[in-house]
């Protein structure tokens, strides 16, 4: 039961499933694609206004499905994205 004030968060397992349908984790070699966690989140909330998701959310969701994050080889300074492989 939710106290008085504290915030309901969306699943966002549903989102998650989406991207996992057209991309895959990947590594450093078989990336085709890499995105922020920003990026991740913005994509969610544009198909999903209303969601009600964090950052921190979706950086512990894309851990549990299996997406990798690290820096893109050949990057300047530490700028980490995850690696997705397309399907």
């Amino acid at each position: 039961m939710r106290k008085r004030g504290e915030k309901k968060f969306t699943d966002i397992s549903v989102h998650i499933a989406a991207l996992s349908a057209t991309f895959r984790p990947a590594d450093i070699q078989n990336a085709t694609h890499w995105f922020t966690t920003d990026e991740v989140y913005e994509a969610i909330r544009s198909v999903d206004p209303g969601a009600n998701i964090s950052k921190e959310q979706v950086y512990q969701a894309m851990l549990d499905a299996g997406y990798r994050y690290s820096v893109k080889p050949g990057a300047h300074g530490v700028d980490f994205r995850w690696m997705l492989q397309a399907k």
